[in-house]
């Protein structure tokens, strides 16, 4: 009992240690928005299987192999179901060795490791799943049992800089609301994709140096100085679901990593706040002359008298002129899941402009 617990911490720390060094070549998935980062000397491919967004990854000899697989989930889809289609893909005959539960960038899974013969060989397979509403995550390793030890530190570090998708879509198999006509004109040459984002209302505030756009249904709410707040009008205002962006003068925050604390501190008397998905964060959109801008995100999750509500909240840096911009998308769990899709349009829509 003992060596079979040995031999399971093992692999779970292969999936779960902390990082101590830096590493080289930082991936964002363009359809779900996970990132990673891996050695410059690694092999990597970002790919399509089916509707799954997968990153390979293969040491520089070739004898270890590492998977991100981020997949589209119908509504019914556990995680023991995730789980048990993954190794009957990769390995039917694997011998689980055992499962526990775990949290990795704040999202909480489940790591499992199995023992299977691949092409003559012992192998060592070790997986990190979990569910992030309606996408799977898959982080997982193969390796040969004789060379499990030479890449349990590469793997360490390489996994540890996983960060989730922050917004995602409808489950597989369900339809997004019905979207027609097109948006003004984009206002820099940044934009071109503006002509992607349909049924949208233009809500221009060049004295805070971006321009809003919305779907008709959302209306702007509770006016306040140096902030916009657009609210679905359809709920009462307590069940509101909401995005507000605000813009602070530059001398706010010492640093990024100052605001984001200070935005932390605003939901800590939350009844039951947890904090999770928490790290650097940038947007194509947000951006300034080509570049994008340095950002953060953070999510919690909270109750509102008895109500599960969500909070995403994003901390974007303008350097000229010095401006912090603040974007919180708030309101109750389950009635975010039902708007994500708008939701997600409309942050992809925003534009900066130049200040007047």
């Amino acid at each position: 009992m003992r060596a079979f617990n040995v031999f399971l911490s093992a692999v779970f720390a292969i999936l779960l240690v902390p990082a101590e060094r830096a590493l080289a070549e930082t991936h964002t998935d363009p359809i779900f928005g996970f990132k990673i980062t891996t050695p410059d000397t690694w092999q990597s491919l970002q790919m399509d299987d089916g509707t799954d967004r997968v990153l390979q990854m293969q040491s520089p000899d070739g004898n270890a192999f590492g998977e991100v697989r981020a997949v589209h989930l119908s509504r019914d889809v556990s995680l023991e179901s995730l789980r048990e289609a993954f190794i009957s893909t990769i390995s039917p005959e694997a011998i689980l060795v055992g499962s526990q539960a775990e949290t990795l960038s704040g999202l909480p899974g489940e790591v499992s490791a199995w023992t299977a013969d691949m092409d003559g060989q012992q192998v060592i397979i070790g997986g990190f799943f979990a569910i992030d509403g309606p996408v799977g995550y898959v982080l997982w390793t193969v390796t040969a049992r004789q060379n499990y030890d030479a890449y349990s530190d590469d793997f360490d570090k390489i996994f540890d800089t996983f960060l989730p998708g922050y917004v995602i879509g409808t489950y597989a198999g369900e339809t997004a609301p019905p979207v027609v006509d097109t948006i003004p004109p984009a206002q820099t040459s940044n934009f071109d994709q503006a002509e992607l984002f349909k049924n949208l209302v233009a809500e221009p505030h060049p004295e805070l140096g971006f321009v809003f756009v919305r779907y008709d249904a959302w209306h702007p709410d509770q006016p306040a100085p140096y902030a916009l707040r657009v609210g679905l009008m359809e709920y009462p205002p307590e069940m509101r679901p909401s995005i507000v962006i605000e813009a602070l003068a530059g001398e706010a925050y010492a640093s990024l990593q100052a605001g984001i604390a200070d935005l932390k501190s605003q939901l800590m008397d939350a009844p039951g706040v947890q904090f999770d998905q928490d790290g650097p964060h940038q947007i194509e959109n947000m951006s300034e002359n080509g570049q994008l801008m340095d950002g953060w995100s953070f999510g919690a999750s909270y109750l509102h008298g008895d109500v599960p509500f969500r909070q995403l909240t994003f901390l974007f840096k303008r350097k000229d002129p010095s401006v912090f911009y603040a974007i919180y998308v708030t309101g109750p769990q389950e009635i975010l899941m039902q708007h994500q899709p708008e939701m997600l349009r409309m942050l992809q829509a925003i534009q900066i402009v130049p200040f007047q």
